[in-house]
């Protein structure tokens, strides 16, 4: 947002009105998510690595760095900044097929936080892990509901589980869209590789 965006939206930086963008938007976020909709799936091409403080998790490397791949000529901001959100979903897919190798998930995966407010980003997730994504109503509040739901339980001597099955309902259901399924395979095995072929390229840069 700081990089590749607010150089282009100066309302947000110095609220000065320069179109109607204000007018029409809750924040930058909102804006930039129909932007990236605007960028065709895989990014055209560009692959972001989103380890810009190195990772703990599926590889440990407190080296590794994020990295634009692939920019061409006819590459724009819009194609960097779907890159930046495929490539956060690219890292937590592995994360997830990391943790399979010892436990069963869910196939279905409750997304919360502030991405989730985001339908494209919702989309791009249920997309690029093949699982289903819900998200719930207050999901930036989690964490605030989950404290009154263990104290409500506590209270009433019911089982936290089963009270947040009763007041914590689904608000959307995003299903993988199986027409983009080739390309994010594609792109998921090339950003697996950026690691492996960089590895010691980010060791001589900030070992």
């Amino acid at each position: 947002m700081e990089h590749l965006a607010l150089d282009e939206i100066g309302v947000y930086l110095e609220q000065t009105k320069i179109s109607d963008i204000e007018s029409r938007y809750l924040s930058l976020y909102d804006y930039l998510s129909e932007e990236v909709s605007k960028a065709p799936p895989g990014a055209n091409g560009v692959i972001f690595t989103p380890w810009l403080h190195g990772n703990r998790c599926p590889f440990e490397d407190s080296n590794a760095g994020g990295m634009f791949f692939n920019l061409r000529v006819e590459n724009g901001k819009r194609d960097m900044i779907r890159a930046v959100l495929e490539g956060i979903c690219y890292h937590l897919r592995w994360l997830l097929e990391s943790e399979m190798r010892k436990v069963k998930t869910s196939d279905t995966i409750r997304f919360v936080g502030g991405g989730a407010l985001s339908p494209i980003t919702c989309q791009m997730l249920a997309d690029i892990t093949g699982r289903w994504i819900e998200t719930i109503n207050n999901t930036q509040e989690v964490g605030a509901i989950g404290t009154a739901l263990v104290v409500a339980a506590g209270i009433k001597g019911t089982d936290v589980l089963e009270l947040s099955r009763r007041l914590v309902k689904t608000a959307q259901v995003y299903v993988p869209d199986t027409g983009n399924k080739e390309i994010y395979e594609r792109n998921y095995r090339v950003f697996k590789k950026l690691y492996k072929d960089n590895a010691a390229s980010f060791k001589e840069l900030n070992g």
